[in-house]
């Protein structure tokens, strides 16, 4: 059995990414379950292929368990046929500082990787499953942003904010909840009083969200942004990040990427 095994398991995009990594692989025939101490991949991983992360999870690992790890700190390497770290943070995750418990890391891409240039092990980069979204006609939307992701300061929201008001966006929505409550009392309420920006919230239906902007602002301290600048590729939306967000983007399909997880786990 596959079991992936993650500190976060709460809305994001590292929850989501893992989610659709649990069921693709189910429906390529390897059995597969998610573990998170949070609800939300509960909701997201089919068929009830999901469960809550315990000390248990870890007892009743096998030296037949084939185990994908997402943000923890093990003290020792735990029982299974191979133990992969999939990382998806840059500097909250600095993979050289953690003892390593594993045989492989997976990161997203070369300038993920790059990022983590101090850690000297074995590795190999894929990126996240895609999610079946379609490209529509942009052309009325050019000038209506989107702000994607949990509202906090690492994701840095205000700048996002006023990159697309000195973009002069007519509409700007913020799609994503609260993460830090004192980062949005000081950096984004006192914003939303320009009738413009609005505070539409998390929500599941991703395609009408893209539907919905023509453009997306992404101005993170540090992360990937993979999930989000692949949407956008394929949604036919304008991505406008920063330094940080400069990764390529990939064009491949879900059974390609499928593929190399089958010669990582060795299926």
């Amino acid at each position: 059995m596959i079991k992936i095994l993650t500190g976060y398991s709460e809305r994001g995009g590292s929850t989501i990414a893992l989610s659709n990594l649990t069921n693709s692989l189910n429906e390529s025939g390897y059995e597969t379950i998610m573990y998170g101490p949070h609800d939300y991949h509960i909701l997201k991983c089919k068929n009830g292929k999901s469960g809550k992360l315990t000390q248990d999870v870890f007892d009743n690992l096998t030296d037949d368990d084939i185990v994908i790890i997402h943000f923890l700190k093990l003290p020792s390497k735990p029982k299974g046929k191979k133990i992969v770290l999939h990382c998806h943070e840059k500097w909250w995750y600095e993979v050289a500082d953690v003892p390593q418990f594993w045989d492989e890391v997976i990161f997203q891409n070369k300038g993920h990787r790059e990022y983590h240039n101090r850690y000297k092990g074995k590795y190999i980069c894929i990126p996240n499953i895609r999610e079946p979204l379609i490209n529509r006609n942009k052309e009325q939307l050019e000038k209506v942003a989107g702000i994607i992701g949990s509202i906090e300061d690492r994701k840095q929201t205000h700048i996002s904010i006023q990159r697309a008001l000195a973009d002069k966006c007519e509409k700007i929505y913020l799609f994503g909840k609260v993460g830090e409550q004192k980062y949005y009392d000081t950096f984004v309420k006192p914003m939303l009083g320009i009738p413009k920006i609005i505070e539409y919230g998390f929500t599941e239906g991703k395609q009408e969200m893209y539907d919905m902007i023509g453009r997306v602002y992404h101005s993170s301290k540090g992360e990937t942004a993979t999930l989000v600048k692949d949407e956008c590729y394929t949604t036919g939306t304008k991505f406008i990040g920063n330094k940080n967000t400069q990764n390529e983007v990939y064009t491949g399909t879900n059974e390609e990427i499928i593929k190399k997880w089958k010669e990582v786990l060795e299926l």
